[in-house]
């Protein structure tokens, strides 16, 4: 058995990368080709059928697909070589999103729930007010001096 030095780490040497620029982007060619010809099976009339069923991109799926985790990608996206790579795969995969979202692909809760939760996204709600005071008439009446209105009119008469 071969002795380890004490002070190697075990793994890839650091500041390497499983993956190339160019083999990130291939693989992310193939999981979108294989998103698009995803299919499903429905029993019709008793027969199965092939039904296409394209999937939503997401980057944990891609994540999977490439075999990495979401901590090694934002390694890669700190990069400067990955940087362009990493941040377009991530912008193709919101507008899939938000295409499917308004398309009425996939579950619309479910997609509402990730962009909010991954996306930062917010449900926005704005409320305008506008308020123009020109002026403020205040009457100082010494508490001695006040009656207690008994009616109406007396309460009308002591406004003015």
């Amino acid at each position: 058995m071969a002795k380890q030095k004490k002070h190697e780490k075990p793994g890839r040497p650091e500041g390497s990368y499983k993956y190339t620029v160019m083999e990130i982007q291939d693989a992310w060619q193939r999981y979108k080709s294989e998103c698009k010809a995803a299919v499903k099976f429905e029993v019709s009339a008793g027969k199965v059928l092939r039904v296409p069923c394209p999937q939503v991109y997401t980057l944990a799926d891609f994540q999977v697909f490439i075999g990495t985790t979401r901590q090694t990608w934002s390694d890669y996206r700190d990069r400067a070589e990955y940087a362009e790579v990493i941040t377009g795969i991530e912008e193709e995969v919101l507008a899939c999103k938000g295409s499917a979202l308004l398309n009425g692909r996939g579950s619309t809760a479910g997609i509402i729930f990730d962009l909010k939760c991954n996306h930062n996204w917010i449900d926005k709600q704005q409320i305008e007010a506008k308020v123009d005071v020109t002026s403020v008439e205040v009457k100082l009446v010494p508490a001695t001096a006040m009656t207690i209105a008994t009616s109406e009119k007396e309460v009308e008469d002591s406004l003015q």
